[in-house]
């Protein structure tokens, strides 16, 4: 025999429970949602993370530089997940996060919509 029934039924019982992910920020403590698992972060370190790279794109923009395309490519992903968080009535988002996804969505959308514009101006004076 391989040992105690009780053994087998702990070790079953223990691969049967998905443990809880918490955020890896520093101090945090906050679990993280589903929604959120691929990013690997809480709500509020999500929309933190998200808000650097669009102040990060657009600075690089108003000072010239090129964006990064994988940057980009990921904001423009972040619209459609905060569009479909939003839209989603089981969401965990507090109603201060919900405001910070719709400045998000508003954001990015500036940013592109600015980079539009720029490139038609520039192939305009060629």
């Amino acid at each position: 025999m391989d040992g105690p029934s009780w053994q087998k039924a702990c070790l079953f019982n223990r691969a049967m429970v998905t443990p809880k992910r918490i955020c890896p920020t520093p101090r945090c403590t906050v679990e993280i949602p589903a929604a959120l698992d691929i990013e690997g972060l809480c709500h509020q370190h999500y929309l933190e993370k998200a808000f650097h790279q669009l102040a990060t794109a657009t600075l690089d923009f108003q000072c010239g530089r090129d964006i990064d395309d994988h940057a980009m490519e990921w904001l423009l992903a972040q619209v459609s997940f905060a569009v479909e968080s939003l839209g989603q009535e089981d969401a965990q988002w507090d109603a201060e996060q919900r405001s910070m996804l719709l400045e998000l969505i508003l954001g990015i959308a500036n940013l592109n919509e600015f980079m539009r514009h720029n490139k038609l101006v520039v192939e305009r004076l060629r």
